[in-house]
């Protein structure tokens, strides 16, 4: 179980890496004036995809939503449908570990 929690860790930490990549790839993608819409969406989605797992993470661990992310702009609320989806990801992980010992 250990294992499964630090593998998860580990991705959220391997994602971050990628999104601080894509970030630098796009700005300088800005200043040579090369940028596309493609280089935009690449970065949104990453971002996107490292919040909701980061909240389903921390709501397994038993953080309150509150906590995670005290001040939301209206509009700008996750997807919490994708962030359950994550959470079943994660435990169907935990599940599997334990079954196998």
């Amino acid at each position: 179980m250990k294992n499964v929690k630090i593998q998860i860790k580990e991705e959220l930490k391997q994602l971050a890496q990628d999104l601080r990549i894509q970030k630098r790839l796009f700005k300088s993608k800005q200043r040579e004036g090369t940028d596309t819409y493609s280089d935009l969406r690449d970065k949104d989605g990453l971002k996107r995809e490292y919040r909701h797992k980061h909240i389903a993470r921390c709501l397994l661990r038993g953080t309150l939503y509150e906590s995670i992310e005290p001040k939301v702009r209206y509009g700008n609320e996750p997807n919490m449908d994708t962030v359950e989806n994550y959470k079943k990801e994660y435990l169907a992980r935990f599940e599997e570990v334990s079954r196998e010992q």
